[in-house]
């Protein structure tokens, strides 16, 4: 079996991989580079730029007391069109769109390695549907069929020339049928106040993208949109970083397409289902509660030092007047990638197994499960970065059976399954919500791209989304934002943040597991904990009973990192990892990334608070 490593991403597509160091799952470090790092935060004239020229929000004015407005938000918003109607019901919708690609060909993997071997493995040239001449249901020939060329659909999350096999069929692993790749959609409306969210599995999704959208549903009377990805690594490339080939774009155009009319479908879809919520009830799980001797490590590590993780699964089920599911929504951090690079098969990875449990119940083959609530679930992916992932896990089940190592379906189900009926439990001992109330602000803004490799992607067009430039600097236009319901508020990073910026955790507090490390004694460039970032962070300022980190949410820029932390190598810094855990350096737009996430956090939380 072969070892998974995590290279730079941009260092694949650049093809600079000679003094890359690897990240190998069990949190190490292959072909490490000998060089000294240094630390990158003293950097902060970019950061202090970009705060003071590219902020687009208004700015309240006068003795009023209120603060700093964000450029939408609603009730009462800029736009007149969602003043607030005095006892108006909550309403709610859900939909669920398939995103598998239409058009792709499949292969057999004759070298088993993960990886397409043009000469060795074959492939099935039968064309968009993957039916041939004889196959039950063939019809006649259609696209692309007996063409001689491979029409493939890349891989996302690892490495170049991973072409998928196929979809994950209903016969592996514990709780395979339903699997596959999907945009669920919640519509919220509130007398003038409609606010959509559409979870998608897919590795990333550029706020570009998310603006393209917007506009298909521009008739939907829809106040904001927002769109997360759950980040899986076993889904198609959304993002061109791993095609074929360093150089060729793994984002295929007709997939790119369809994926923006799916996730208007599910967002059109859930308005169409639109209905008065009877019941909302809202909980908090701990998920180091799997299992009493392994804590979290049943279900989940940490790869970069200091070992810290957000323990909590949060859970928010809405029901309508019949007291029947309307939709489930969970909130969790940790990679979807406990599939690793050997799978070719498209599946929503641990993600699926966790949904399914929460609307049909957990299955396993001795100990009783626990029952679902019916209904659609949403998975929202929390502050997953540095490295929160279930690579390396040891999952034991409630059977007493364990599964580790990399590629294991039954690995990857029993973790879904172990977090559903987590969230289930939290669910059944959770708050009912009186009159729950409505209310969001989003602001977009610009971030500097300080990373020079993501300056060459982005000026060569392997990354295809719109660069500003301002006095000869590249920048991006990328949005947050907050949604509140009763009391629980959603804040929307536009990445990969990593836990401790989320929930502190520097004194140890936060590892739920009595077998890790704090720091590992044989990292070679430990962390300075001493340098680490006072509180209160960024659950506790979000100031509710229930806070939830929507990861990825409208952008995929990289890692967030703490800016005490953020380190790169002397040579080719944002190409090379520095000694240490620094992997995710390579892949962060820059080290001004925290703050500027903190800043627009805060004027959005600040001014949901006076709203």
């Amino acid at each position: 079996m072969r070892t998974t490593v995590r290279q730079s991403k941009l260092a694949l597509v650049l093809g600079l991989t000679g003094s890359i160091a690897c990240r190998a799952p069990d949190g190490g470090t292959a072909d490490e580079v000998g060089s000294t790092s240094t630390d990158a935060s003293t950097d902060s004239s970019s950061e202090s730029e970009a705060t003071n020229e590219t902020t687009t929000g208004e700015t309240t004015t006068g003795d009023t007391g209120e603060p700093e407005a964000p450029e939408q938000y609603c009730p009462n918003g800029p736009s007149g069109e969602c003043d607030e109607v005095a006892g108006a019901p909550l309403e709610a919708g859900a939909a669920v769109v398939s995103i598998i690609p239409r058009c792709f060909e499949t292969w057999d993997d004759v070298a088993a390695n993960g990886a397409f071997d043009a000469g060795e493995d074959v492939v099935f040239d039968c064309g968009c549907d993957r039916l041939c001449p004889g196959d039950v249901g063939y019809v006649g020939p259609d696209e692309g069929e007996a063409d001689g060329e491979f029409q493939a659909i890349y891989m996302a999350g690892f490495g170049n020339n991973r072409p998928t096999r196929g979809v994950r069929r209903p016969d592996l692993g514990l709780v395979g049928e339903g699997d596959g790749l999907w945009a669920r959609a919640i519509a919220m409306q509130q007398g003038n106040t409609r606010v959509v969210y559409v979870a998608i599995d897919t590795v990333g999704y550029f706020y570009d993208e998310v603006v393209a959208v917007r506009e298909l549903l521009a008739d939907q009377d829809i106040d904001w949109l927002s769109v997360s990805s759950t980040h899986t690594h076993e889904g198609p490339d959304t993002m061109g970083l791993w095609g074929e080939t360093l150089f060729s774009g793994g984002f295929d155009p007709d997939y790119r397409a369809q994926l923006r009319m799916a996730i208007a479908q599910a967002a059109s879809e859930a308005i169409a289902d639109l209905r008065e919520v009877g019941t909302l009830t809202v909980g908090r799980g701990d998920t180091s509660t799997t299992n009493e001797s392994k804590g979290v490590l049943n279900v989940n590590s940490d790869h970069r030092d200091p070992f810290i993780v957000d323990e909590a699964i949060d859970v928010m089920h809405f029901a309508d007047i019949q007291g029947e599911t309307i939709v489930t929504m969970v909130n969790y951090a940790s990679h979807p990638e406990s599939m690793a690079d050997e799978n070719t098969l498209l599946t929503s990875d641990y993600i699926h197994a966790v949904r399914k449990t929460i609307e049909d119940g957990s299955q396993w083959p001795i100990s009783p499960g626990v029952p679902g609530v019916g209904g659609p679930c949403i998975f929202v992916s929390g502050a997953l970065g540095g490295m929160m992932t279930p690579l390396g896990v040891e999952v034991t089940t409630p059977d007493g059976e364990s599964f580790g190592g990399g590629f294991s379906w039954e690995k990857t189900d029993a973790i879904g399954q172990l977090l559903g009926e987590v969230a289930l439990g939290a669910l059944a001992d959770g708050e009912v919500v009186d009159d729950p109330q409505l209310e969001f602000g989003a602001q977009s803004f610009l971030l500097e791209v300080v990373n020079d490799t993501f300056k060459l992607a982005f000026s060569q067009g392997i990354f295809q989304r719109e660069v500003v430039e301002i006095d000869g600097k590249q920048h991006l236009t990328t949005q947050m934002g907050v949604i509140e319901l009763g009391p629980v508020r959603m804040l929307t990073v536009p990445g990969e943040l990593l836990p401790e910026l989320a929930v502190g955790g520097y004194d140890g507090s936060q590892m739920f597991t009595e077998l890790a490390d704090f720091i590992d004694p044989n990292n070679p460039n430990p962390p300075d904990i001493s340098q680490a970032p006072a509180g209160p962070y960024l659950k506790q300022r979000i100031g509710s009973p229930y806070t939830w980190v929507i990861g990825l949410g409208n952008d995929e820029l990289g890692y967030i990192i703490p800016n005490y932390d953020f380190v790169l190598a002397d040579s080719l810094p944002y190409l090379s990892e520095a000694e240490g855990d620094h992997y995710e350096e390579t892949n962060s737009l820059g080290p001004h990334m925290a703050k500027m996430v903190d800043d627009h956090a805060d004027l959005l939380i600040e001014f949901i608070d006076w709203l």
